[in-house]
């Protein structure tokens, strides 16, 4: 409700509190319908007066007198009280009207808003039309607001622009978008709900002029429906409400007061257009102003709590990584001690948390670039050794004064956290002297062992063995084996020595890729092979020499060659042939085949004649020019990356030598080449034919003679010739050695 000017003074000229103001029947378009819902004449008004209650037009009752008499006690207690009485503003509303007017005149319409939902009093006088003006210089304050809408109140129309975020239909929050067509701050499900299509108008409301729709404001934000995008939308209740007013113009005798209506009504519905335009302009103008203003704020804020951080003692550098991507609650509003006081013990607190996590992060940097380091320079030493020899890459990492530096604190300086690194490769030639006694030692604890015990050097025993015997790795008979399945027997020492692990492509991996995979693989560990130690003791004893004494260079200079005699001649052009195996051969062909046919090693000596026509047939290359096992002698540059031969004799000119002597200047990885030459073929038969070329032969057996399927080919129905199979698993699944059985089968 609304009061004229002359309800503000009463007949004494004197302005009256405000909760003496009478209610006014008088109403006006500037003030809103439901301002004072609670209020009617002659209404006691409640002001906060520390407790005691004003009614207006009335003189105050007077207390009732006390009938027992006070005592010293309690005029002391009351004195006392009333010196302790709260401060309160309850007596801002006996402020004359005029001196609140005025003040009122410097706010802005979000603080009318607040005054106006805070007391009954500062209701009524900023309904009245005498706070238009005050509403005016609060939108001025505010920065150019536009005038009301028509049909709204001063009131009404700062509450659509600054009562709040909710939708005015459901309540649902953050609705940012103001439909100023419909005069409301309404959510998109309350639209789609709620508004109603010019072209659908006819379906929904049957029963009414399509006249209305030329009489009510209609949406200027719309539907998520884009087939509605051309079309006017209205809202359905403002329908209905125009309606019910048409209804009172449809009596006899009240055509001129309808035709009078209609046209104030479209003249009303035509102004909206040019002021909503204003309107959407002023919103989106405010919001980027707002927007600055905010960004503005939230960094004056935050360079201010930075600088208060670093005079409490906290590091500057630290203070501004903080504040890098997070607020961390310094928001853009006002900065106060209160907000300060209330602050600073969280983000201390965050602050000390994100330190932390930052030392953490950086000790893990750090951490993982002594060990780039660290790895980068030990596979440098080691790449030239023989592989058996080798202490795995964390045996290194794993070293005391290592182990302590790579975890030591970061300091400052990046290059300094990596310098002491180089200090640590005196380390490496005693960890692999280490590594290699050790592996001799329990090599040798396993040859000590009796023969039918079976141990690896995992779970080998001191056996009283405290040093290495270098002779006995050195025996003929000293014949291990990898636990890993498929392993090669590995004579003596020597060639465990070269033993590069499960397998040499997985090895030759790793010291081409990541240093992670590198850390990955264990070292190897190792049994005796009680088929190699069976078979080169039945050698030794069809030459007449000691197992106990003989050793595997002494056997390498006799230069026998044996018959295996538990293997039948195998025919070929006409003439059979068999197999005319040196010991080493030997020792490899019988731990092979473990098959019926080989249930103890039988042999059969070489005569003199045979052993001659063997010597004058020129031997094949062994290993192949082609294969990549081949390296340089003189650089590194072909260690733990083999190429072929013809690349390492070109590359020999780099060091100045134009004639390259295998052995000498080159040679070919021993590691990946485990198995000895193949074992020239003796025919005990002449052949009758002529052997066929290699092309033709291949041709001809691919039709009549043994086919072969890889084991590794899972579901592959695809075969091979013998030599094919040995191919394809050498290039396709990179098996340098390939067995028959785990690798390939015959099936015909």
């Amino acid at each position: 409700m609304c009061w004229d000017y002359d309800d503000y003074y009463d007949e004494s000229g004197t302005d009256p509190d405000l909760t003496d103001l009478d209610t006014g029947s008088d109403s006006s378009s500037q003030c809103s319908e439901d301002s004072s819902p609670s209020e009617a004449p002659g209404e006691e008004v409640v002001g906060d007066y520390g407790g005691e209650t004003y009614i207006p037009d009335k003189q105050p009752v007077a207390k009732r007198v006390r009938t027992d008499k006070g005592t010293d006690i309690g005029i002391a207690l009351a004195i006392e009280r009333s010196g302790r009485r709260k401060k309160s503003l309850s007596l801002i509303v006996t402020v004359p009207i005029d001196i609140l007017l005025e003040i009122f005149g410097f706010l802005e319409p979000v603080d009318l808003l607040h005054l106006f939902h805070a007391h009954k009093a500062f209701r009524k006088v900023l309904s009245s039309n005498h706070a238009v003006s005050v509403w005016k210089a609060a939108r001025v304050n505010r920065g150019g607001v536009p005038d009301c809408m028509p049909g709204l109140s001063e009131v009404e129309w700062a509450d659509l622009l600054f009562g709040g975020s909710d939708c005015q239909e459901c309540a649902r929050r953050t609705v940012w978008e103001i439909d100023f067509g419909m005069r409301r701050r309404v959510c998109q499900p309350c639209l789609n709900e709620n508004l109603v299509c010019k072209s659908a108008f006819s379906f929904e409301f049957s029963e009414y002029d399509p006249i209305i729709l030329d009489l009510i404001p209609f949406s200027s934000i719309g539907v998520e429906d884009h087939a509605y995008s051309d079309c006017k939308l209205f809202w359905s209740d403002d329908i209905v409400k125009m309606a019910k007013e048409l209804e009172v113009y449809l009596k006899p005798g009240a055509e001129q007061a309808l035709e009078d209506f209609k046209q104030s009504r479209k003249k009303y519905v035509d102004s909206d257009s040019n002021h909503i335009a204003v309107c959407d302009a002023w919103v989106a103008n405010d919001r980027a102003q707002q927007s600055l203003r905010a960004d503005e704020l939230r960094s004056q804020n935050t360079t201010l709590f930075q600088a208060r951080l670093v005079d409490l003692g906290h590091d500057a550098d630290d203070v501004e990584r903080m504040f890098d991507h997070h607020h961390y609650g310094v928001l853009d509003k006002e900065f106060t001690e209160a907000r300060w006081k209330r602050l600073i013990p969280k983000v201390e607190h965050k602050l000390a948390q994100l330190q932390e996590e930052w030392r953490l992060e950086k000790q893990r940097e750090v951490t993982s670039i002594r060990e780039s380091k660290l790895l980068t320079m030990y596979h440098k030493y080691v790449r030239p050794l023989p592989q058996g020899i080798v202490p795995p890459p964390q045996d290194f990492l794993k070293l005391c004064d290592v182990a302590e530096f790579i975890k030591s604190p970061p300091t400052a300086d990046t290059k300094s956290d990596v310098q002491p690194c180089d200090a640590f490769a005196e380390k490496i030639p005693d960890l692999c002297a280490h590594y290699m006694h050790k592996k001799k030692l329990e090599l040798t604890r396993l040859l000590a062992l009796p023969t039918d015990a079976v141990q690896d050097t995992t779970a080998l025993q001191s056996q009283g063995i405290d040093a290495p015997d270098e002779m006995l790795m050195q025996l003929a008979t000293s014949v291990f084996q990898c636990t890993y399945p498929r392993s090669f027997p590995l004579i003596t020492w020597d060639k465990v020595q070269y033993h590069q692990g499960s397998s040499s492509h997985s090895q030759r991996m790793a010291s081409q890729s990541s240093y992670a995979l590198m850390m990955s693989i264990s070292p190897c560990t190792f049994s005796v092979s009680q088929r190699g130690v069976a078979a080169a003791r039945s050698l030794l004893s069809l030459v007449g020499l000691d197992a106990q004494t003989t050793t595997a260079t002494a056997m390498d200079d006799l230069q026998c060659r044996f018959f295996c005699s538990n293997c039948s001649p195998k025919p070929e052009n006409g003439g059979s042939y068999r197999m005319a195996m040196n010991w080493r051969q030997g020792v490899f062909h019988y731990v092979e085949n473990q098959n019926s046919s080989h249930k103890e090693p039988r042999w059969k000596l070489l005569s003199i004649g045979q052993l001659f026509v063997i010597q004058s047939s020129p031997a094949p290359e062994y290993p192949a020019a082609t294969e990549e096992v081949w390296r340089c002698n003189k650089c590194n540059v072909y260690h733990g990356d083999p190429t072929t031969k013809v690349i390492v004799i070109n590359h020999m000119q780099s060091h100045g030598i134009t004639t390259a002597t295998e052995g000498i200047d080159f040679s070919y990885d021993q590691g990946l080449i485990e198995k000895p030459p193949p074992a020239p073929k003796f025919f005990v038969t002449p052949q009758t034919r002529k052997p066929s070329k290699p092309g033709t032969t291949q041709k001809s057996k691919s039709s009549t003679g043994s086919v072969y399927r890889c084991q590794h080919c899972n579901g592959s129905d695809r075969t091979f010739v013998l030599e094919g199979v040995k191919q394809h698993l050498k290039f396709k699944h990179k098996i340098m050695f390939v067995l028959e059985g785990p690798d390939f089968c015959k099936i015909k």
